[in-house]
């Protein structure tokens, strides 16, 4: 292999690494041709200066920055398949407080997705205000102490995680859904888990997508780590 072959490789394979799924090999393909096509006519230098980085290159081959967002009703049909086993969870707290609301008497509280808090000695430390007056969750024994935890882990590092190496979730693959950088590039695994940590404000998590009300696509931690979700048929297309 050639000194300018192996520069040629060794870019649109670091181009690649910015895109996830069939944008990935098209964009490696075209960038292969179009640098190869720029070494055969003694320009190889300059059409990379051209290009730029890598990382300028795979978004201006995927083509995807200027796709505007999904809908929402579609995003929250995938928010409801990511987060089942919270959604669980919670509604094994339901039955178990409404079984013990019907032995004992007593009322209880509940909410979704579930406040988070710890006792420790005395002192109680909640994301949310209302979190350590929930009695609810203080019975609810290994549910609450183990599920919640497990089930939160799941949908902001497990999800966050798979987005940041897929570009999907489960959720998201079935409704043909992916979560890119405003510039249309694979978010990095940090941006994939701080754009779920809203769910560990309790029900106020909600307020999360406060920006639907006003129309626009895009949730108040989207914006933050300036993250998008698109149509996935938008790579298959260009891909075709």
């Amino acid at each position: 292999m050639s000194d300018e072959q192996q520069i040629i490789d060794d870019y649109a394979e670091r181009a690649g690494r910015h895109l996830t799924g069939p944008a990935r090999e098209r964009v490696k393909a075209e960038l292969v041709d179009h640098l190869s096509d720029a070494a055969e006519a003694g320009e190889l230098a300059e059409a990379l200066s051209r290009l730029g980085t890598p990382e300028e290159a795979a978004a201006a081959f995927a083509e995807i920055g200027s796709t505007p967002p999904a809908r929402v009703d579609v995003r929250f049909v995938a928010v409801l398949i990511d987060n089942l086993p919270l959604v669980g969870v919670t509604i094994a707290l339901l039955v178990q407080g409404l079984g013990r609301m019907a032995e004992q008497g007593s009322a209880f509280s509940l909410a979704f997705p579930p406040f988070v808090y710890v006792k420790v000695g005395g002192v109680c430390v909640s994301t949310a205000p209302q979190g350590c007056g929930i009695a609810a969750y203080d019975s609810a024994g290994l549910l609450y102490a183990l599920g919640v935890p497990l089930a939160l882990a799941w949908s902001i590092v497990g999800l966050g995680l798979l987005e940041a190496w897929t570009g999907t979730t489960p959720g998201k693959r079935a409704m043909k859904l992916r979560v890119v950088t405003e510039a249309g590039l694979r978010i990095r695994p940090v941006a994939g888990i701080v754009r779920r940590l809203s769910l560990l404000l309790g029900p106020f998590a909600w307020l999360d997508w406060a920006p639907v009300v006003w129309g626009d696509r895009r949730r108040v931690l989207d914006h933050l780590v300036a993250t998008k979700v698109v149509n996935a048929q938008v790579n298959d297309v260009s891909a075709g």
